[in-house]
């Protein structure tokens, strides 16, 4: 279930993320979670006592419900299959696949989401999907050998292929909803767990629905992200933290930027899904600079990772400093370059 309720009131936790000048959440759950009929316990839910007894998917609509009863626009994330930390190389990345707790098929992720614009249909705040969080090789079972997804051969492997099933599924049964596809993450080796998402095969294969102008294209950025595939010299590979800032930039450009230009013949928008550091780290301040300026130049979208990840620590990337009493977001330098950003919103 949403992460934090066993620490802070719901209400607490949704009030502060809008008194800081958020006006999104994305939300991240996992089919497993959504088909699971286990009642919380009262210590799953610490102060959220009222949270007791309910399913996760109940709880989610409770989570829902407070983010937009003050006016927070609600993304819904599929972050994986099975409930675990993403993401690494295991089998939860590809949009199906058989895992030892919950296994599906491209059928019943398709379903799961037309359930969810369904269930959302009536509450206009919820307003898309992000069909699938970090699209990557899926490890087989037992075996140290990588499926990978791919866009446009029309196969069952095929990213882009569900991506657009999945969309004009959802939009029969909600069309007002944004259809957000993240670009594919691949891998300078199987093993390694560094990716480098980007949305150059856009130029020759854009995604098309069936209804117009609901498509968002999303990447993800870290400081430790590869900035291009280099499968045959991995050592030459780069990432964006050992770049200068015209590197950088002229990396954003190349590797996804671009699909906003409007000169672009499949010009739409871009949404930076997911960014953040921690606090330590002396090439990070330069990435977060250049790319948060980045974001203000093209006027993107964007999404913090993550609001809390109960480690208050120098490596934590969340931005909450919460106790049972208050709750203060960006209570450090990282903050700065969030509140420009809001600002300018």
């Amino acid at each position: 279930m949403p992460f934090g309720l066993h620490l802070q009131n719901l209400d607490t936790i949704t009030l502060a993320i809008k008194n800081a000048g958020f006006n999104t959440v994305r939300l991240p759950f996992s089919n497993e979670m959504l088909h699971d009929n286990t009642l919380a316990s009262k210590d799953w839910v610490g102060p959220n006592s009222e949270l007791a007894g309910l399913t996760p998917l109940e709880i989610m609509d409770k989570v829902i419900m407070s983010l937009t009863e003050k006016g927070i626009f609600v993304l819904l994330n599929n972050h994986s299959t099975t409930t675990q930390w993403c993401c690494n190389y295991d089998m939860n990345g590809l949009w199906y696949g058989k895992n030892e707790t919950y296994s599906q098929t491209t059928n019943d992720w398709i379903a799961d989401w037309e359930m969810l614009a369904l269930r959302y249909q009536s509450n206009p705040l919820v307003i898309g999907a992000d069909l699938r969080n970090e699209v990557r090789p899926l490890r087989k079972k037992n075996l140290p050998l990588p499926r990978n997804p791919n866009w446009g051969h029309r196969n069952k492997k095929d990213w882009h292929k569900a991506a657009t099933l999945a969309g004009n599924a959802i939009h029969v049964v909600n069309p007002n909803w944004l259809i957000v596809v993240e670009g594919i993450n691949a891998r300078v080796h199987f093993l390694s767990q560094l990716s480098f998402p980007h949305l150059k095969p856009v130029v020759k294969k854009p995604i098309r629905l069936d209804v117009p102008n609901k498509l968002v294209y999303e990447v993800h950025n870290y400081s430790f992200s590869w900035t291009k595939a280099n499968l045959l010299f991995p050592k030459r590979q780069k990432k964006y933290s050992q770049l200068s800032t015209a590197e950088r930039m002229a990396a954003y450009d190349k590797n996804w930027g671009f699909v906003t230009d409007s000169n672009f013949v499949h010009c739409a928008p871009v949404l930076i899904g997911e960014f953040g550091c921690g606090k330590s780290g002396t090439d990070v301040e330069p990435w977060l600079k250049d790319l948060t300026d980045y974001i203000a130049e093209q006027n993107l979208g964007f999404c913090w990772w993550t609001l809390e990840e109960e480690l208050h620590s120098e490596s934590s990337y969340g931005i909450m400093n919460d106790t049972l009493n208050q709750i203060d977001v960006f209570d450090d330098w990282r903050g700065e370059y969030l509140k420009t950003l809001l600002n300018d919103k």
